[in-house]
C-alpha cells in the first residue's frame, strides 16, 4: 500500500506542476527516445503536451522548454545560472573551463573571455575590429586560392578545408600562432574533436544512468572519449609550450599570454591555475571550432541548393562593397546576407538540445512549478521549427527575417545562441566569421551540387548538430 500510495503521489499529483508523458522506472523515458534525432522525439512531445513539459530521463527529472518567451523568462532567473549535472559532462570539464564551469569560476573567466575577444577585436563594439577582419580575411584568401589551383570546377568535399582554416583562425587567436595547410597537429587536432563531439551527446543515456559506463558498448564509448580529450589536450600542451616560447611581447596578443599575465599579477590561485588555462583553451577551442566549421558546411550545401539565393546575395555584396572584401562595419548594410545566414541557422540550428540549465530552486512560472534540482533543456530545434511561428518551417525562406522596409530584423524566438546570462559568449565571433568568408566565396565562386546528385540535409546529431561529408562544385563566376 506504501508503494502504490507513492507511485500515486509521484506519477499522479506531480501532474499539477506540468504535463508530460508517463515515465517507467528507472529508465524513465530513455526507451523512447530516438538515439539518432532526439531532439525530434522531444518536439513531438512538444506538439502533444504544450511548450513546457516534464519528462524524466533516466534518474534525471527535466523539464523542456520549446517556447522562446518561457525560456527567456526561465534563463533569466539567477536560479538557472547552474549547469544541469551530466555524466559525461561532469567527466569532461569537471566544473571547469568556461561553458560548463561552476557559478563561481564562470563569472570570473566569462569577464576575462568577453575582455580578451574585445582587446583582439573579436566583437562588434571593440577599437581593434579591423585585426580580427584581417584575420579573417586571410584565411577566407587562402580557401579562394587553393580552390582556384586544386579543385577548380572540380567535386570538392569543402570540410577538410575548412576544418583546417578555421582550426587555424583559433590557433592565431587563442595561441597567437596559425597553421600551416600542411601541420600534422591540423588533422589530429580536428579529428580528435570531431570523435569528442560526437560522442559527447546531451541525449546519451549514459549521462542519465551512469552505471551504463561498465556495460558494453557504452564502456567503450567512455574509453573512446576520455581518449579524444586526452590527445586534444596533449597537442593543445604543446601548442601551449610553443606559444610561451613565442618573441611576442604583447601580453594581450592571445588567449594564452592573456592568460598568464593575469597569473603573473597575483589573480586568485583558485582560478588562474595552469589547469584552468588548458582547459578553457579546450572549451574555447572546440567551441570556436566546431559551431564555425557547422556553420559554414550548412550554409555551403543549403546555398548548393538555392542557386537563386546565391545570385540575390552576390547583388548584395556588389553593390554594397563595389568589388571589395567585406569589412565587418559593411555587415549592418548586408540584409539579405544576414536574412539567408540566420534563415540557414533556424532550419538547421547547431545545438538543437540547446545547453541544459539546473533549477537551483523553485521556480514559479505562470502558475507552474519547475521543482528544485529539476534540469533545464532549452529545445531550441522546436523553438526555430514552430508552425505558429515560422510558417512552412521545413521550407527554406530567407524572406522570414526581412521586415516591410526590406531590412533585416531578428525575432524573439529566434535564439542560435540561446538566450539568459550564460548564453554563447561567442556570438560576435561567429557572425564576423561566417559572414566575412560567405562573402568572400561568394565574390569568387558559384556553389552547386555534383550533376544531378541529391544533397543530404539529414545531419549527425552529437554535442551539435553537423552536415554529412558531400562534394560540390565551385565554378569561377
Amino acid at each position: 500500500m506504501i508503494i502504490v500510495i507513492l507511485l500515486f503521489v509521484k506519477f499522479v499529483l506531480d501532474k499539477k506542476y506540468l504535463p508530460g508523458p508517463w515515465n517507467l522506472p528507472v529508465i524513465g523515458y530513455l526507451h523512447k527516445l530516438d538515439p539518432a534525432a532526439p531532439y525530434l522525439t522531444l518536439t513531438k512531445l512538444a506538439q502533444k503536451y504544450g511548450p513546457i513539459y516534464t519528462i524524466k530521463l533516466g534518474m534525471v527529472n527535466v523539464v523542456v522548454l520549446a517556447d522562446a518567451r518561457i525560456l527567456k523568462k526561465v534563463l533569466a532567473r539567477d536560479e538557472t545560472l547552474e549547469r544541469s549535472p551530466l555524466y559525461l559532462i561532469d567527466t569532461v570539464f569537471e566544473g571547469r573551463g568556461l561553458a560548463h564551469a561552476n557559478i563561481d569560476l564562470w563569472k570570473d573567466q566569462r569577464k576575462f573571455v568577453a575582455n580578451f575577444l574585445r582587446t583582439v577585436g573579436a566583437t562588434r563594439v571593440s577599437p581593434n575590429r579591423k585585426t580580427f577582419d584581417a584575420l579573417i580575411k586571410k584565411h577566407v584568401e587562402e580557401f579562394v586560392q587553393v580552390v582556384k589551383n586544386q579543385a577548380f570546377c572540380k567535386p570538392l568535399d569543402p570540410s577538410e578545408l575548412i576544418i583546417h582554416l578555421v582550426s587555424s583562425t583559433a590557433s592565431s587567436l587563442f595561441l597567437g600562432q596559425p597553421f600551416s595547410l600542411n601541420d600534422k597537429k591540423v588533422s589530429d587536432l580536428a579529428r580528435n574533436i570531431h570523435v569528442f563531439i560526437k560522442l559527447l551527446m546531451f541525449g546519451s543515456p549514459m549521462n542519465f544512468l551512469p552505471f551504463l559506463r561498465f556495460l558494453p558498448p557504452y564502456k567503450k564509448q567512455l574509453a573512446l572519449l576520455k581518449e579524444a580529450v586526452h590527445r586534444v589536450r596533449d597537442i593543445q600542451g604543446k601548442l601551449i609550450d610553443e606559444c610561451e616560447k613565442s618573441t611576442s611581447k604583447d601580453s594581450q596578443s592571445n588567449l594564452v599570454k592573456a592568460f598568464q599575465l593575469q597569473i603573473s599579477e597575483g589573480k586568485s590561485d583558485n582560478i588562474y591555475t595552469l589547469d584552468q588555462l588548458h582547459r578553457l583553451l579546450f572549451d574555447l577551442y572546440v567551441a570556436f571550432t566546431e559551431t564555425t566549421i557547422n556553420s559554414l558546411l550548412w550554409i555551403f550545401l543549403y546555398l548548393a541548393q538555392h542557386v537563386e539565393i546565391q545570385n540575390k546575395i552576390r547583388l548584395e555584396l556588389l553593390w554594397v562593397l563595389q568589388g571589395e572584401l567585406l569589412d565587418f562595419e559593411d555587415f549592418e548594410n548586408l540584409h539579405y546576407t544576414k536574412a539567408t545566414l540566420a534563415e540557414i541557422a533556424r532550419i538547421r540550428t547547431l545545438l538543437p538540445l540547446g545547453v541544459p540549465h539546473h533549477a537551483s530552486e523553485n521556480i514559479y512560472l505562470e502558475g507552474l512549478t519547475i521543482p528544485k534540482g529539476t534540469m533545464i533543456m532549452p529545445l531550441l530545434w522546436a523553438i526555430h521549427m514552430d508552425p505558429k511561428v515560422y510558417k512552412d518551417p521545413e521550407e527554406f525562406r530567407p524572406e522570414r527575417f526581412i521586415d516591410s522596409d526590406g531590412k533585416f530584423f531578428k525575432p524573439e524566438s529566434f535564439l542560435p545562441f540561446q538566450s539568459g546570462k550564460r548564453m554563447c559568449v561567442g556570438e560576435d565571433v561567429a557572425n564576423m566569421v561566417t559572414t566575412i568568408f560567405i562573402a568572400g566565396v561568394l565574390q569568387n565562386f558559384k556553389i552547386e551540387p555534383v550533376g544531378s546528385l541529391p544533397l543530404d540535409f539529414t545531419g549527425t546529431c552529437g554535442a551539435a548538430l553537423s552536415p554529412k561529408s558531400q562534394k560540390l562544385v565551385f565554378t569561377k563566376i
